[in-house]
């Protein structure tokens, strides 16, 4: 009889709490029936003595606590990177150092030996923080040009010379510590912010043209793009939705855009490394890549828009399988 291969599954610590987190259950289910599946909420790594805090799915979609496990596995699937997370209950000081910490934590169980595989690579994971952009030739790569500085001075010149820029957390999301600067006033208020918050210029934020243009999203399975969905008019964290705001597939029906996004977009998740996640544009460049936590649906409040989940889940479960 085949044994089955154990899998660990990192999740957002409120999955075991119980919220809905559609996709990452999904990933549960398909993944439950054909594996040996621990659940590791990101809140739940011991880095000093190298163990996971882990749980078991129960019946009517809830958890129960199995206890401190090693961190090995057949396959490990990363599908969250806790950047919300107060990462001084952690043990750290700043946050990339947490960050730092998971992406070494995963990356060694690999070269040990302890993981045969890990989903995404942690490599992968590093190329979806916004910083990554700022290593790019933007006309190449069809991404927003994208810069870090270390002195003030240059984020001065740089407001001067764009007029609006935007000011971007490099390991964040859902909008959180976003800034748009326009002018002195509000570049002296972002770095009050800084200050305050004990943010480094250099190696917390990154800096990039304000551009306009519906928010595109294509996801991405194991190197091939499986749905995309088109925002128009959207709210932004310096702006409510605009009277245009509506939300449509994109790629049901091909088109030269759509075509032409494919192409920049394939290429950018090779050269990336990402196995699963999403690549977003504004307009027609490229201004991120999500990996680890994407959300494979879209909604516009009750209505599904896009459901991408089913490649998703199918080819995971056809990774623990192979």
């Amino acid at each position: 009889m085949r044994t089955r291969k154990r899998v660990l599954l990192t999740v957002n610590p409120g999955l075991v709490e119980g919220k809905r987190f559609q996709t990452v259950r999904s990933i549960v289910t398909g993944l439950h029936a054909v594996c040996d599946l621990f659940v590791v909420p990101i809140s739940g790594y011991d880095f000093k003595r190298k163990r996971l805090n882990a749980y078991k799915r129960a019946a009517q979609g809830k958890f129960e606590h199995h206890g401190w496990i090693k961190p090995e596995a057949d396959v490990w699937i990363v599908y969250t990177d806790g950047y919300w997370i107060e990462c001084r209950e952690m043990g750290f000081k700043r946050r990339r150092d947490f960050l730092e910490a998971q992406l070494q934590f995963h990356e060694g169980q690999v070269e040990s030996g302890q993981v045969k595989q890990l989903i995404n690579s942690a490599q992968a994971e590093r190329h979806t923080l916004k910083s990554w952009f700022s290593e790019l030739d933007a006309g190449k790569w069809g991404v927003v040009p994208t810069y870090r500085f270390v002195k003030w001075a240059d984020v001065h010149d740089f407001v001067k010379r764009e007029k609006k820029i935007v000011a971007k957390p490099n390991w964040g999301g859902g909008g959180g510590g976003i800034h748009k600067i326009e002018g002195d006033s509000q570049l002296k208020s972002f770095r009050e912010f800084m200050i305050k918050g004990d943010h480094s210029l250099k190696e917390d934020y990154c800096f990039q043209p304000l551009v306009a243009g519906p928010e595109k999203r294509l996801w991405y399975v194991n190197g091939t793009c499986v749905g995309g969905r088109k925002v128009f008019g959207r709210n932004t964290p310096w702006s409510d939705h605009t009277d245009e705001f509506r939300i449509i597939e994109y790629g049901d029906k091909p088109s030269k855009e759509f075509k032409e996004d494919l192409a920049k977009a394939d290429k950018l998740c090779l050269k990336s490394g990402l196995t699963i996640g999403s690549i977003d544009f504004i307009g027609s460049q490229i201004n991120e890549i999500n990996g680890a936590g994407t959300t494979f649906t879209q909604y516009d409040v009750m209505t599904k828009i896009v459901d991408a989940r089913k490649p998703l889940v199918d080819y995971l479960a056809s990774t623990v399988l192979e």
